[in-house]
């Protein structure tokens, strides 16, 4: 019978929790497009005039896919922020209305709106974009080029703050991962598209907090703070590299958990579960409380608005058979990571280091190897693979930036590389075989 309080009690608070956090995000939206038009008209104007100067989707570098920028999702956020009606703004956050025709570009689209004062004609209801509670007020001060320079420095910091942490308490090999990870996954052209950078500072933050309370002991909070995590991820994103928000923060937890408390495999295994199970709960839940607010404030059945959204993700016709879209899906993401995506040498190079990880791993393993730490990796290093086979449309078709949720597989496979070698070679013995 306590037992049953104590577990009833354990969900209501998680439930107030995840509804104390969908008000208080509801909240920032609304207070954001109430925002008067007028005070961010001419920083969104030259805005649209910065993107109407490049292609909707261009290269940094010719020829290298994972270059590639978004400007596309970029063109239709700033016009869903710039049309928010700010005399109705719990109505116009829910429709996320923005002006639309298909004669144009969406970065045309967004000048016209703003030169001849065209209204919305064009609903986005599927998603939150909570990143306009933050993006409005910016447009107060910033046009989106500065913006981008924001961003990249709050980056940036970010970064140094996680490595600083990292390596303040010792966790070399998870650094080591970390910035392997950021460099596998190319996140130097993040900053340039707002539909990137979201995701990688919601991942970067989690990360910090998450390690700090890992450190710390506070195992009693972490599910509370992964169903946060989702929440916010769903609140943010665009559908771009959502499972870095759960995978990459909970490798290195799982990391520190491993080596700062001698507890057996299967309980590492239950907590990874558990943590997954949390993270799951906060973004599905955030995605059904968007709908079912949606056809309450609107009055309206918005699921003919949400299947069609979900067939198209996880179908879609462009002549491929479902086998050709699916290898096509994986292999075009693997071959966006850094260095692969940059020609012959890029191959050549990438694959030189996959052979070399595999030498370390071969000509210096350990005599005693668990198996299980290695397995759990694994599992989780596998979960954005698992993610392009199911929304294989999407990811086939958006491989130039779905491809960096694979920095959680490049952080794990550094992990399974730790597990496998005897690093004492490094220090006076190399070059002696370990048995």
């Amino acid at each position: 019978m306590q037992k049953s309080i104590q577990m009833a009690k354990h969900s209501l608070k998680y439930i107030l929790i995840f509804l104390s956090t969908v008000i208080v995000l509801t909240g920032m939206l609304v207070l954001a497009a109430k925002i008067p038009q007028s005070s961010i008209k001419d920083n969104v104007r030259e805005s649209a005039e910065y993107l109407c100067q490049g292609e909707l989707f261009d290269t940094v570098i010719e020829g290298v896919k994972g270059s590639e920028i978004d400007r596309y999702a970029d063109s239709i956020l700033l016009t869903i922020a710039y049309q928010y009606d700010s005399e109705h703004p719990l109505v116009s956050i829910m429709w996320s209305s923005y002006y639309y025709t298909r004669f144009q570009n969406e970065n045309e689209n967004l000048l016209e709106a703003v030169n001849d004062g065209y209204e919305p004609n064009q609903q986005y209801l599927r998603y939150w974009h909570g990143s306009n509670a933050f993006v409005r007020p910016l447009l107060m001060v910033f046009n989106l080029k500065q913006i981008y320079i924001f961003n990249g420095i709050i980056l940036i910091i970010l970064v140094i703050w996680l490595m600083a942490v990292l390596i303040r308490n010792k966790a070399y090999v998870p650094a080591i991962g970390v910035l392997v990870g950021l460099i596998g996954t190319s996140s130097w052209f993040v900053p340039f598209s707002l539909e990137y950078t979201w995701t990688y500072i919601i991942m970067l933050v989690m990360s910090i907090i998450g390690v700090k309370l890992a450190l710390h002991g506070k195992w009693n909070r972490m599910g509370i703070f992964f169903m946060v995590g989702g929440i916010i991820t769903n609140y943010m994103d665009f559908l771009s590299t959502e499972t870095i928000t759960l995978l990459v923060p909970l490798l290195l937890i799982l990391w520190v958990r491993m080596h700062k408390e001698n507890t057996p495999v299967v309980h590492q295994i239950r907590f990874a579960v558990k943590m997954m199970f949390a993270w799951g709960w906060g973004y599905l839940g955030m995605w059904i409380m968007k709908w079912v607010l949606s056809a309450i404030i609107l009055q309206e059945n918005v699921l003919p608005y949400v299947l069609e959204h979900i067939s198209e993700r996880l179908g879609g016709d462009i002549g491929l058979s479902l086998w050709q879209y699916i290898t096509g899906a994986l292999l075009k993401n693997i071959k966006c990571l850094f260095p692969f995506g940059y020609g012959m040498a890029g191959i050549f190079a990438g694959c030189a280091l996959v052979l070399l990880a595999v030498y370390f791993g071969y000509v210096y393993h350990k005599k005693h190897i668990n198996k299980k730490h290695i397995l759990l990796y694994l599992i989780i290093g596998l979960v954005p693979y698992i993610r392009y086979i199911v929304l294989h449309n999407h990811s086939y078709l958006h491989c130039f930036f779905t491809y960096r949720a694979q920095m959680a597989t490049i952080i794990a496979i550094v992990f399974i590389l730790e597990e496998l070698t005897e690093w004492r070679w490094m220090h006076g013995n190399a070059g002696k075989r370990k048995s």
